[in-house]
């Protein structure tokens, strides 16, 4: 069965009747329109008017927004699309009227309903799997079908992908009422039999219905992706924040959400308790289980519940979170098949520890002693809560500084590698521990104002040897800390060859600070600033370039501020720091010939080590992945490519398991605030938190062996460091804490 074509303005004509009733633009919508145009307007730091904004790229990327995949429009209906607004879409938007947005999304859903149910029925057709063929590996850097032809065999290429992405991926969920099972660490592709593609076949039917429900959006999500649309024509971070999304930006931030205590995921179209995070509402209940599905959610005591089966899973949180003491009630199925039961919970904090501060003491060995290094991992430039509560990274790291130091500590190790920014006070403050005063940073404004942010605290907190060990990934404020540190001459980089390069600051402004008296709970996010390392090179696309490079898989990952579309140009200005402070008070001073010495040493390691051998393939491996443009159709094919990478995996995990019996002692040193919340929760409480917010590398599973080959050489560096200096190993005592081998 073709799909009938349809000229595009007769559809439009017959939809928008249909979405004349909720689909329409309210004067909320009006209001949040006008708002996000004038600040970008007012505010920007490019100083573009909408006049300035090209609407048929506006257009385009609003399609995208709704069809990343480029699998349901056709290039005929999207050139449609900018025929018919191209002309006007600036007075549009002026006006407020979301008319546009609201069109384009009716045929996006029409189209969307169309391809599900030609590719159910396709499922029920027989499906050569041996034939040979390609599909893309990312249709978003493709173009959209030519026409209706050009978009069958996209689909037909698209299913069966998805079949043999079924019969081959090992990343699907057990059954809820299974209970979990460890990685079987195959090293071969399963067997495919009929019995196995016609499960398969199953679960893609009920993969593909779901996506109907997935891209039902309400008109305020419609709202947020024309208006982003609009926005990132500016820059790739100003955007339109409706609640919902300025609710999970408030939560990265803050570090802490309201809420019952449990990672939930969607599985089946139900609402699944995943796990459930100790010392939460859900827990302390002792009613739910992991593998319990919530049915139905009602608020307060008497509130009417409402059913949400079926209902995105963004929109079933949403529902759940709410203000700390607030009553939640939830109707629940329990796994075990027993009688379903309504519990009332009260909301609370839920603090994200994964995301906060951590520490380590390294042990390295020298000579018939050993060399005490510390080692803190710093997830994120978190703050604290609007009430005052919670905590700051700034507060935290000095803290684990001070236990470090009781413990003999030499050299230190501030690992950014995952670490994509937050708050700029804070890497402002948090650079004040390492430096007595002096620039950290220089801001300038859209009108050419600088400001110069210092550093004015003559307390020094660490004034020993300090090692920033980044990545790709480290961004933003990240890279404040680590960009003044380095102009000081206060710290060595060490990692990927350069960081993320993000350059600029963003303010978020509140629509309810500018509509006095409203309820309006949207924001919208500006860049208003670009940001200087105290040399008065911009970080914008470049980065701060390591001292010594000790590459990661991220180094080939298209991850970095140049990767994104519309980035804001590299610029500088004048320095505000023409002399580091090399007073007395700095006891590991960094002159080109200590960093040339132990770069030369790292580099003979890198050279020697089979741990770098090991690290080098996992990288090709990684950029071999992201340079392939096409994908087998073929059966046979990919399950030799699936063998391959099984063999390989299990290669690398037994080489960093041997890695791992000769690594250097290491203890866990926590904050107070955690050591109280384990006493709370249970020992198991940190490590739980820790591990659902981490950045895994592409190779890695829940159960990879605990061997770092990065900071491991961070390690050897920082000793190296230590002993150039003249520190004194010590000699091994019994009253050393109880450690563990690994990262």
């Amino acid at each position: 069965m073709k799909l009938k074509p349809l000229s595009l303005l007769a559809f439009l004509a017959s939809a928008l009747s249909v979405y004349a009733a909720t689909y329409t633009t309210t004067e909320l919508m009006q209001r949040e329109t006008n708002a996000t145009v004038a600040l970008l307007e007012r505010l920007h730091i490019s100083k573009k008017t909408v006049a300035d904004i090209d609407a048929k790229e506006v257009l385009k990327t609003y399609c995208e927004n709704l069809d990343p995949g480029k699998m349901y429009f056709t290039q005929s209906e999207v050139d449609q699309f900018i025929t018919r607004y191209g002309t006007s879409l600036d007075i549009y938007l002026n006006r407020g009227n979301l008319t546009p947005a609201f069109e384009i999304y009716s045929l996006f859903k029409d189209r969307v309903n169309e391809r599900t149910t030609k590719a159910v029925a396709a499922l029920d057709q027989k499906i050569d799997l041996n034939q040979p063929g390609t599909f893309p590996t990312d249709r978003r850097k493709g173009t959209w079908p030519k026409d209706l032809a050009d978009a069958d065999d996209l689909w037909a290429r698209r299913i069966r992908l998805d079949i043999l992405s079924e019969l081959l991926g090992e990343d699907r969920t057990n059954n809820r009422n299974e209970p979990k099972t460890k990685p079987s660490h195959e090293t071969t592709a399963p067997v495919i039999t009929q019995e196995k593609i016609a499960e398969a076949i199953v679960r893609l039917k009920k993969r593909y219905e779901k996506i109907k429900t997935y891209v039902t959006y309400d008109p305020q999500e419609v709202e947020e992706l024309f208006l982003n649309a609009y926005s990132t024509q500016y820059d790739p971070h100003s955007i339109f924040f409706s609640q919902q999304s300025l609710e999970e930006f408030e939560i990265a931030m803050r570090n802490s959400l309201c809420g019952i205590g449990a990672t939930l995921s969607d599985e089946e179209g139900y609402c699944t308790i995943k796990e459930i995070l100790p010392g939460g509402p859900l827990e302390l209940s002792g009613k739910v289980k992991p593998g319990d599905r919530i049915i139905a959610v009602g608020q307060g005591e008497n509130g009417e519940m409402d059913d949400i089966v079926g209902l995105r899973l963004s929109k079933a949180i949403f529902r759940i979170r709410g203000k700390q003491g607030t009553i939640v009630r939830l109707l629940i199925d329990p796994a075990s098949g027993g009688a379903r039961q309504t519990i009332n919970l009260a909301r609370d904090q839920i603090k994200l520890t994964g995301q906060m501060a951590s520490a380590r003491c390294f042990e390295a060995p020298s000579g018939n002693g050993k060399i005490v290094l510390g080692v803190i991992e710093l997830p994120a430039f978190y703050g604290k809560n609007p009430d005052g509560t919670g905590s700051s990274p700034t507060k935290d790291v000095e803290e684990l500084i001070t236990k470090l130091k009781s413990m003999g500590m030499t050299a230190l190790i501030m690992d950014l590698r995952k670490n994509g920014g937050g708050l700029l006070t804070e890497a402002v403050d948090l650079s004040g521990l390492f430096i007595p005063t002096g620039s950290v940073l220089q801001v300038r404004d859209s009108e050419g104002h600088i400001e110069d942010y210092r550093d004015k605290n003559n307390k020094v907190s660490w004034d020993g040897p300090l090692i920033i060990l980044t990545s790709k990934l480290s961004a933003s404020a990240s890279e404040i800390f680590c960009g003044a540190l380095k102009d000081h001459h206060r710290a060595l980089v060490v990692g990927d060859t350069t960081t993320h390069g993000k350059g600029s600051v963003q303010n978020i402004i509140e629509l309810d600070r500018i509509f006095k008296g409203s309820d309006i709970k949207s924001a919208v996010k500006v860049t208003i600033q670009k940001w200087y390392a105290p040399s008065g090179s911009s970080i914008q696309l470049k980065g701060v370039p390591a001292d010594i490079v000790v590459p990661s898989v991220f180094s080939v990952l298209p991850v970095a501020e140049s990767d994104l579309e519309r980035p804001l140009p590299w610029d500088s200005i004048p320095p505000s720091l023409t002399k580091p402070d090399e007073g007395d008070w700095l006891k590991a001073k960094l002159s080109d010939n200590l960093v040339n010495t132990l770069k030369e040493a790292s580099a003979k390691r890198q050279a020697e080590l089979p741990e770098f051998r090991t690290l080098l393939h996992s990288i090709d491996w990684t950029r071999n992945r992201q340079d392939r443009k096409e994908v087998s159709l073929s059966l046979e094919q990919r399950r030799q490519e699936r063998s391959d990478d099984l063999a390989f995996r299990e290669q690398v995990r037994g080489e960093l398991t041997r890695f791992a019996t000769t690594a250097p002692k290491v203890t866990d040193v926590k904050l107070n605030a955690a050591l109280e919340q384990e006493k709370k929760e249970g020992a198991d409480w940190a490590a739980k938190s820790k591990r659902l917010s981490r950045i895994r590398d592409p190779l890695e599973d829940e159960d990879w062996p605990d061997y770092d080959i990065q900071l491991q050489e961070a390690v050897r560096i920082a000793a190296d460091w230590s002993k150039a200096l003249g520190f004194k190993s010590e000699a091994p005592t019994n009253a050393t804490a109880e450690a563990t081998i690994g990262r």
